[in-house]
């Protein structure tokens, strides 16, 4: 039985996958298996994966030859055969520091942490953005209200921490082509009792032109998937205490929907502005934003962010939608 258990779906990585295979052979911590879940690559992935498993026997090529795919169907397969301790998710396209198993494995077990998150850096175009862990620091059941709203908004992510096996019985990602990712973030926290985030970065992101996790088209799902984000961050804040006439709570569920405005501000949306209307008042039912907007501060936010919230308390929305790209930019200028 491996300690860990890391687990990388594949699918048409041929041109990266054996770099982030290297980086896991590299570990200083060799105590480990590394799942490799092929995903119906039609490019010598599988084959490279194959050359690799016959070389070490720490790594294990599965098939996912179920009727679901994409990343979440195929982490959910490879979660079904871990035998470790603690759990990685990677990433094809990605890699890895070589200290990144014997560090987060050593604090998990001194701390008796349930995840262990650290920084990462973007890789673009021979470019490095270095992304501190946020927030950071040893964390108990009962600190997390005081960071919740840190945590949904800052750097923790399954690609960048350590998980205790334990507390992911039961998660599993759901099947959307996008943000399956975070929906199994929400429910892993809604199970934590235990975090040590470690200011390093362990892990690189690459950026892949064309890739899903960078797709802006605009697709239908979006409503259902906004939805159950915020759903999946409203048990969160819930879970560490938070009521809903909580600043912290409104300061996320503003946040997530005009995240679903920004969505609808992209140039390469084909909606209507009536057809982005329906759907911008689809996910304020689904989110209830009504009751947030009352008494919520937008003191606190400063320039065109102050201007956004209050458009949208006010019920301005339709506004933001007209003015498209201006809106656009000032997402852009609040994100930066």
């Amino acid at each position: 039985m491996a300690h860990v258990s890391i687990i990388m779906p594949v699918y048409n990585a041929e041109k990266y996958i054996g770099e982030a295979i290297e980086s896991v052979l590299a570990q200083t911590y060799p105590d480990f298996e590394l799942l490799l879940v092929n995903d119906r690559s039609t490019d010598r992935s599988k084959e490279i994966c194959g050359e690799y498993a016959k070389k070490d026997s720490r790594i294990v090529l599965l098939e996912n030859d179920s009727d679901t795919h994409g990343p979440g169907a195929a982490r959910n397969l490879g979660l079904e055969h871990v035998s470790g301790k603690y759990v990685h998710f990677m990433d094809a396209d990605d890699w890895v520091e070589p200290d990144l198993l014997e560090i987060t494995v050593a604090l998990a077990e001194e701390t008796g942490a349930d995840i262990v998150p650290f920084g990462y850096v973007i890789e673009e175009g021979g470019t490095q953005i270095k992304k501190c862990c946020s927030p950071c620091g040893t964390y108990a059941f009962d600190d997390l209200k005081d960071v919740a709203n840190q945590i949904i908004r800052g750097t923790w992510a399954e690609s960048r921490e350590l998980v205790r096996g334990d507390v992911l019985r039961g998660v599993r990602h759901n099947l959307y082509k996008t943000g399956e990712d975070i929906c199994f973030q929400m429910d892993l926290l809604c199970r934590v009792k235990r975090v040590c985030a470690v200011n390093r970065e362990f892990y690189h992101y690459r950026t892949v032109q064309g890739s899903l996790s960078h797709a802006r088209q605009w697709d239908p799902q979006f409503v259902e998937l906004s939805a159950e984000i915020w759903n999946k961050e409203h048990a969160f804040l819930a879970y560490c205490g938070l009521e809903d006439d909580a600043q912290t709570v409104k300061n996320s569920a503003f946040e997530r929907y005009t995240g679903f405005i920004y969505l609808l501000c992209q140039r390469n949306c084909s909606l209507t502005l009536g057809e982005k209307r329906r759907a911008l008042k689809r996910i304020g039912q689904a989110m209830e934003i009504g009751r947030f907007k009352r008494g919520f501060n937008c003191l606190a936010y400063p320039g065109f962010k102050k201007i956004l919230k209050l458009l949208v308390k006010y019920n301005l929305e339709t506004l933001l939608l007209l003015v498209g790209t201006v809106c656009l930019r000032i997402f852009q200028i609040r994100k930066g």
